[in-house]
């Protein structure tokens, strides 16, 4: 049997490496690195099934969310995100297209790690379960002691001093955030090695405060004291963040300046969230021991590459359009409200545009690159008819 390792190649944030760092240990071994932005272009050395712990923020390639065949799944952890549209426009829940949500009923239920995701599936009428978080499941690492820092992870500089005014104790700001891509030419060796230094600081601080999720959950696994600052100007964190509240010493970040919190002794972490460790140890486990399905109806390799590229330039135009459709509708709200013209209308002709454009990808889904001009021409006349525009 083989195995996979789920990373984001691209990433700007250290937390998505902290995600592929938290699944390694249940596997046996590595076989191969799978880049959750391009699932469906995995193939493997010959034709088999691969066994892949799918814990993740899913996804920034949104019109191309499609899983290789040769994936056997485990659903577990996941975040998925309601995306809006360049010029406010929403997609939702479209880019969850008939390949991935049959995928999800076939190797689901699927573990969710927060309620905004839950309530997505719950929606879509997907089997969920509330899964939480894998980096709960991270270990200690032994010979780390307790040092005499506090460390600040996605804070203010006033946040900070505030902190600095208020004990004698060292303060070390660090950033989770990184350049886009920074990491895309090291092996997963380098960047494993950054993941496990970054977690050391955490487990050796006498408190970790921070706003971001894949510091606070990390260092309940780790048992380092830690506050989180929730900032509630974000409506996604309701579910997405506030899902954890229950489980972790937190603040409104709105109220942390005002605070009287005493550094120097902070609050012990709950415990609670050591059944939901449990659980995703347990599944995790339990999955890798089974046998792979459907290994004998795979397709041939070099048959499945020739036709998911040929699909993926097909969809390059439909992709295209849509994204233009975005920026034509955006300007053509501007103007409608400058010249206090009815939005609504606007909104009724946008609506029955997406559904008639829908309506022709779903048609064409399966032509071949020859018929993209035919495509072209009839979302073009779509256009032109609910609009007017030559």
């Amino acid at each position: 049997m083989k195995y996979g390792l789920l990373y984001y190649k691209d990433t700007d944030n250290i937390g998505d490496d902290i995600q592929t760092y938290a699944q390694e240990r249940f596997l046996p071994r590595v076989d191969y690195l799978i880049d959750r932005e391009n699932l469906e272009l995995f193939v493997p050395d010959k034709k088999e099934k691969v066994k892949l712990i799918m814990n993740a923020w899913y996804i920034h390639d949104i019109f191309n969310f499609n899983i290789s065949p040769y994936i056997e799944p485990l659903y577990i952890s996941m975040f998925l995100k309601k995306i809006p549209y360049e010029g406010g426009i929403t997609i939702g829940t479209d880019y969850l297209n008939t390949n991935i949500l049959e995928s999800f009923k076939k190797y689901g239920p699927v573990g969710t790690r927060d309620m905004h995701t839950k309530k997505i599936l719950d929606q879509l009428k997907v089997p969920n379960y509330f899964s939480g978080c894998m980096t709960l499941t991270l270990n200690k690492f032994e010979g780390v002691k307790e040092e005499d820092y506090i460390v600040a992870v996605g804070l203010n500089d006033r946040e900070i001093n505030y902190i600095k005014k208020r004990t004698n104790r060292k303060v070390i700001k660090f950033v989770q955030d990184v350049k886009k891509g920074s990491f895309s030419n090291e092996s997963w060796d380098e960047r494993k090695k950054r993941v496990e230094n970054t977690l050391k600081l955490y487990q050796g601080a006498h408190m970790v405060i921070t706003t971001k999720l894949h510091c606070s959950l990390p260092c309940l696994a780790l048992e380092t004291p830690v506050l989180l600052l929730y900032d509630t100007s974000f409506a996604e964190n309701k579910d997405r963040i506030g899902t954890f509240l229950p489980y972790l010493n937190y603040i409104n970040r709105e109220d942390f300046l005002t605070s009287n919190i005493d550094f120097d002794n902070p609050k012990q972490n709950s415990e609670k969230y050591l059944n939901l460790r449990k659980q995703l140890e347990e599944k995790c486990i339990g999955f890798l021991k089974k046998k792979c399905k459907d290994n004998n109806v795979l397709p041939i390799i070099d048959d499945y590459k020739e036709s998911i590229f040929r699909s993926r330039n097909m969809r390059i135009l439909p992709i295209n359009l849509l994204r233009k459709l975005q920026r034509i509708y955006e300007k053509e709200c501007i103007k409608s409200a400058k010249m206090h013209d009815n939005i609504e209308e606007l909104q009724y002709k946008y609506k029955h545009l997406k559904e008639d454009y829908d309506r022709i990808i779903e048609e064409n889904k399966y032509l071949d690159n020859r018929l993209n001009k035919t495509l072209d021409f009839r979302i073009r006349k779509v256009i032109k008819r609910l609009f007017k525009w030559k």
